[in-house]
């Protein structure tokens, strides 16, 4: 488990880099991006303990955004089924030239399955929302 340190600061500098992205499925990878930019200038910790670090800082800006429930449940399952740790961990190996194609092709998978997740869940929302216009307006 993590230190003592509830790294704050580290959220605070997070929140103010992201401020001008709506957290959501679709933007949580671009959100990665800024979580590991920030953990990696952390000093102390390493390795999984930095790991560990990005996935609470981005669960933290996931529970504070405002989303719709589907949404925000749809981002905690990337987070909660590894999508996100298998990221960090591709985002690594390519940093250290250690690259497995099955690892890319393996997490890639993971993530087109999330987002058609997404995209069937809007398109059952509008298809609902349409049944009812049209069912107000007879």
């Amino acid at each position: 488990m993590m230190e003592e340190n509830n790294y704050d600061k580290e959220y605070q500098e997070l929140e103010k880099k992201i401020q001008h992205i709506k957290v959501g499925a679709k933007t949580l990878m671009i959100i990665l991006e800024y979580v590991l930019d920030i953990v990696e200038n952390v000093e102390g910790i390493k390795g999984n303990k930095k790991k560990t670090l990005a996935i609470l800082l981005i669960t933290k800006v996931v529970e504070n955004a405002k989303l719709d429930e589907d949404d925000k449940k749809l981002c905690m399952a990337m987070i909660d089924n590894g999508v996100i740790g298998d990221t960090i961990d591709l985002v690594v190996n390519a940093h250290n030239g250690k690259l497995d194609l099955g690892d890319v092709v393996e997490t890639g998978s993971k993530c087109c399955f999330f987002i058609l997740l997404k995209i069937l869940s809007d398109r059952k929302d509008n298809r609902q929302k349409n049944r009812k216009t049209i069912k107000s307006n007879e």
